[in-house]
């Protein structure tokens, strides 16, 4: 009762919640994220394709973007320390308010690349998403012991991101593009094991559980959303 990576285990523990419906749980919060997300982004859209008040914040504060990247990593930061603190509410309501930054943000990026190509991206990246969540969900092989690669890679291509905002070849480069997109579906079947992790490690704590449980969804939105990009980048940049 302890392995953690039991294909389509079900067992229950002493709160009565199966493995399955933790995830359904888990899925449901992400998702409900991403809803977030998409409305806040169509309604700012809308409003800065008329003029209405996303233009005008954009032209009053052209460092708004900067402010918003400030703010989003500053909820993530406080979502991972006070994990183990906050309540179940806190962590939501910390999650919904990163989502709807997340939704400002991405108003703006029908400008650069079309509606058209969003869309096309979103469903690109939904079916890769959901593939390496089903890896990660029933694979036998303990994804955990690659944690250190998968976070070494991903401290690799934050470099290589930032170094790219003064280097203009490399802004929209392909290969940064696809060595993004691997490294976040790979990402994403080692989160989705984790869940399991955060089931059985959590034994009859429910506060505990339902926490790891947002911060479980916090994770995926983050995976999702960064294969969405990555996914966009590619298309973009081969549309151009």
């Amino acid at each position: 009762m302890s392995e953690f990576n039991r294909p389509g285990a079900a067992y229950t523990y002493e709160s009565g919640t199966t493995l399955n419906a933790y995830v359904r749980k888990v899925f449901a919060i992400m998702a409900t994220g991403v809803g977030v997300t998409a409305l806040v982004a169509f309604l700012g859209y809308l409003s800065f394709s008329s003029g209405g008040f996303a233009y005008q914040l954009l032209v009053s504060f052209p460092f708004v973007s900067w402010i918003l990247l400030i703010a989003e990593l500053g909820i993530a930061i406080a979502m991972s320390a006070g994990i183990t603190r906050f309540s179940t509410g806190t962590c939501t309501a910390l999650f919904f308010v990163y989502s709807a930054l997340t939704g400002v943000t991405f108003s703006f990026l029908p400008a650069a690349y079309g509606i058209s190509t969003i869309f096309t991206a979103f469903l690109f990246a939904a079916v890769l998403f959901a593939c390496c969540a089903i890896i990660g969900y029933t694979t036998n092989v303990d994804l955990t012991r690659f944690g250190g690669l998968l976070m070494g890679g991903l401290l690799a291509l934050v470099i290589m991101t930032v170094i790219s905002l003064f280097i203009p070849a490399l802004r929209n480069s392909l290969f940064i593009g696809y060595i993004g997109l691997g490294l976040f579906l790979a990402i994403t079947a080692f989160d989705m094991q984790r869940i399991k992790q955060f089931y059985y490690g959590t034994g009859t704590d429910g506060t505990m559980r339902s926490n790891l449980a947002v911060y479980a969804a916090f994770q995926l939105y983050l995976d999702f959303i960064n294969i969405f990009l990555k996914v966009l980048q590619i298309l973009g940049n081969r549309r151009d």
